[in-house]
């Protein structure tokens, strides 16, 4: 059985720069800018993808995480690739990082089995 791992954190300040440098710097990597103003990383040493983006998309007139509308901003990390264990220490290793982060909260932590 295939895992993939997947966490969403919510961002309480309406910041996407802040929290991204806030991120690089925790965990050692580089978020860049993408389209829209959001941030991401790809395809890298801790995850598949870490994005930075908004919570409530306007031109679809809808919040990703409704029960979150506190938090503007998501952060959400996808870990896809590699053997089951490694996925599961980088999830519960990216976690406790972020768990200590100022003004970001865990929404989710998804496991999905293929």
């Amino acid at each position: 059985m295939i895992k993939s791992y997947y966490i969403t954190f919510g961002y309480v300040e309406d910041n996407k720069e802040k929290i991204a440098v806030i991120i690089s710097e925790k965990l050692n990597i580089k978020l860049s800018p993408t389209s829209g103003g959001n941030f991401g990383y790809r395809f890298g040493e801790i995850a598949e993808t870490i994005s930075v983006i908004d919570n409530y998309l306007e031109y679809d007139d809808w919040w990703q995480e409704e029960n979150y509308k506190n938090c503007p901003i998501l952060i959400k990390i996808s870990l896809t690739k590699g053997k089951n264990k490694e996925k599961e220490e980088k999830a519960k290793h990216l976690r406790e990082i972020l768990k200590h982060v100022n003004n970001l909260t865990e929404i989710k932590y998804e496991i999905i089995e293929d």
